[in-house]
């Protein structure tokens, strides 16, 4: 082979060629192993959301991840209160890191990232002491390397903020002309980390009318205050509203009652109507269905009216009767022949207002 060729292949390959009849050596770049250097959890907001779900996040800080130019696998799981670390543990997430660029030569991989990541937490979850104790593991495992390493943190996970004991008195409130009558409220909040009250307020579900209370607690963490409504305060449902905030969380807590005014007890009634499908071939089925209220709480077994309107008509034909469940909720199946309108009705009664639902147009093909 001539020397230019033997030059030509070492740039080629990255190989190092000596003067002839000496050895051809490769030089390869050296990476250290890789380790899970620190897991950093935040502990700030590890703890049981009220409802629904949430989650804690983590950094993990990994050196020299790298083994080549492929990203390392890196996957997380954890075990709750009580689990044992030797059964397979819950999936958390991480983010995966990216394949280092393919240019030539490559770039000289970072000694150490920060790999960000979350644990699910949900209502469900409830410890069985104030403070339960969960464990993170953490496992890289770098491409080509001698095998995956991993790291394990163990970590507490707090009770879910409580109220309890929440009431309105009285309920229902009464309201009287030119007389103030007075609202109480009260409520114990179960602290079990750096929970703050940061809104109390007595408000309208139907309207934007409220009455704004003090947020203090007593030295029991229990709450008691009060507001004068008068006989202009709007009626019908109402709710004690507790705002909360806990870290970087924010939670609200509600407590339902009535407002009626005296002379006349009625509560307003109040029905949802839907349609399911809302397009439909003639001669198929469609599903309407809804609920119907009394004041803020189920309608029980109430009989209601079923009304259809064709498109291009002015007039509501009924069409039949369809009765409510002890919830409240209600479902009719009908066949429509044309394009229309449709809506329920709930007739009153000596305690109850009348009502006509909102309207549902379903479309025959």
């Amino acid at each position: 082979m001539r020397k230019g060729l033997r030059l030509a292949l070492a740039t080629a390959t990255g190989a190092a060629v000596l003067a002839a009849g000496a050895a051809i050596t490769t030089v390869t770049p050296a990476y250290a192993a890789a380790a899970v250097a620190d897991i950093k959890i935040d502990t700030t907001v590890s703890f049981i959301p009220p409802t629904g779900s949430d989650s804690i996040p983590f950094v993990v800080k990994v050196n020299d991840p790298y083994v080549g130019s492929k990203a390392p696998d890196i996957k997380a799981e954890f075990w709750k209160e009580g689990e044992a670390t030797t059964s397979a543990g819950h999936a958390a997430s991480v983010t995966a890191l990216s394949d280092l660029a393919n240019t030539t030569p490559a770039p000289t991989p970072a000694s150490s990232v920060d790999v960000k990541g979350s644990i699910p937490v949900s209502s469900s979850d409830k410890p069985t002491t104030a403070t339960g104790k969960w464990t993170l593991k953490v496992t890289v495992d770098p491409e080509g390397s001698a095998g995956p390493v991993s790291r394990t943190e163990t970590f507490e996970v707090k009770a879910a903020t409580r109220v309890t004991g929440v009431n309105v008195d009285p309920d229902p409130v009464y309201l009287k002309s030119g007389k103030e009558v007075d609202v109480y409220a009260a409520f114990h909040l179960e602290k079990f980390g750096d929970e703050k009250i940061t809104d109390v307020r007595l408000e309208s579900k139907d309207s934007d009318d409220y009455y704004s209370l003090t947020t203090g607690l007593e030295a029991d963490d229990s709450y008691h205050d009060s507001t004068s409504m008068d006989y202009s305060t709007s009626t019908g449902g109402w709710q004690l509203r507790i705002s909360i905030s806990r870290a970087t969380k924010k939670y609200s807590f509600t407590k339902a009652f009535e407002v009626r005014k005296s002379g006349s007890s009625k509560a307003k009634s109040k029905i949802t109507l839907y349609a399911s499908p809302s397009k439909v071939k003639k001669g198929k089925a469609t599903k309407l269905y809804g609920k119907v209220y009394r004041g803020s709480k189920a309608w029980s077994k109430k009989i209601l009216k079923l009304y259809f309107k064709k498109k291009g008509t002015k007039k509501w034909k009924f069409v039949g009767y369809v009765g409510a469940t002890s919830t409240g909720k209600y479902t009719k199946s009908v066949k429509p022949k044309y394009d229309g309108y449709w809506r329920t009705t709930a007739a009153a009664t000596s305690l109850t207002y009348g009502s006509l639902s909102n309207i549902k147009f379903v479309d025959v093909k």
